[in-house]
């Protein structure tokens, strides 16, 4: 349900359990999730989180808001959860089709979303701010009962894809089913000799693409970690360059983001060699989202030609020619 009036009454049930006296409401976002700003009457401005239904269950939103507690006591810049009158941060509340909604309320955090001509430089910064995440990733003690998807060749582009199915794409060809099948392949047996030891597979933010930082002059914030979980530590850079990895800058975003990663984490030759095909693994990923989110304006602004050169990406990783100039 994308009614605006059928959302604005969620987001006013979500914030009853709140003390915001004449809060207001703007509907920033309908994505995965839906997004509001909150302006409080004392000036204070937070963001709401709507979860779509049947994504996440609670447990699972109640381990990545113990995560984001957990960075923020750490001094990291991240979403802050704000918890209630009862002091739990997530509400579940009740849509007027009965369908369970669960809500979070968060501290806004300013900037601005980056574009695709955003200054390489700045991947030096996202670098330096992932090492840091993984950092803690490795070090902290998760609590009981943490849970979260795990992201692996079966969840991702296998078949138990949380996306959907790349093969069922609107339009899809026998030549194109064959060649990505075969690049699927391909990365389940790469991936299986990198293997998951503890210092290559963790906890990790698993969307750092351009939408989801937040930009002010010199600085860069994390947000939105509703899909983080257990995956490749290195998925966070493959991440970075989601729906943009034929931009022409994409080998100068690496070389930064590696720059500065490495000033205080450790990246491998094998971390090098494994990048490429975690690539193309997102990218497929990614096609089986627009076929799941066709009629979106999000997929239509992609282009007619995305598909299209998702293949190419594809033809580029069998010949060893995606990102064959890193490291």
């Amino acid at each position: 349900m994308t009614d605006p009036a059928f959302l604005y009454r969620q987001a006013h049930a979500a914030l009853v359990d709140y003390r915001l006296p004449d809060a207001r409401a703007t509907l920033l976002s309908i994505s995965e999730n839906v997004i509001f700003r909150i302006d409080a009457g004392d000036g204070r401005r937070y963001a709401l989180r709507l979860h779509r239904p049947g994504y996440h269950s609670a447990p699972e939103i109640r381990s990545e808001l113990a995560w984001l507690d957990a960075l923020h006591a750490a001094g990291m810049e991240v979403p802050l959860p704000i918890p209630a009158h009862d002091g739990m941060s997530l509400r579940t509340v009740r849509c007027d089709d009965g369908i369970m909604r669960h809500a979070v309320l968060f501290v806004w955090m300013d900037g601005t979303e980056p574009t695709p001509d955003i200054d390489p430089a700045a991947f030096d910064r996202l670098g330096r701010i992932t090492a840091r995440l993984h950092d803690h990733s490795r070090h902290w003690t998760r609590p009981d009962g943490f849970i979260r998807k795990v992201w692996t060749p079966d969840t991702m582009t296998g078949p138990h894809a949380l996306w959907g199915r790349w093969d069922t794409v609107p339009g899809m060809t026998e030549p194109a089913r064959s060649l990505i099948a075969d690049c699927v392949r391909q990365v389940d047996a790469q991936l299986a000799g990198y293997g998951r030891q503890s210092h290559r597979f963790g906890l990790i933010h698993a969307d750092l693409r351009l939408a989801n930082l937040l930009v002010s002059g010199r600085q860069t914030r994390l947000i939105d970690f509703d899909d983080c979980g257990i995956s490749w530590f290195m998925q966070d850079l493959a991440a970075a360059l989601s729906f943009h990895e034929d931009h022409p800058h994409v080998s100068r975003w690496v070389d930064h983001w590696l720059r500065g990663y490495s000033t205080t984490g450790a990246v491998t030759q094998a971390d090098l060699d494994i990048l490429p095909a975690l690539v193309i693994q997102r990218r497929i990923q990614l096609l089986a989202w627009t076929g799941t989110h066709h009629d979106t304006q999000q997929v239509r602004s992609l282009g007619p030609d995305w598909a299209g050169r998702t293949l190419g990406l594809c033809h580029a990783w069998t010949r060893g020619k995606l990102l064959h100039d890193i490291g």
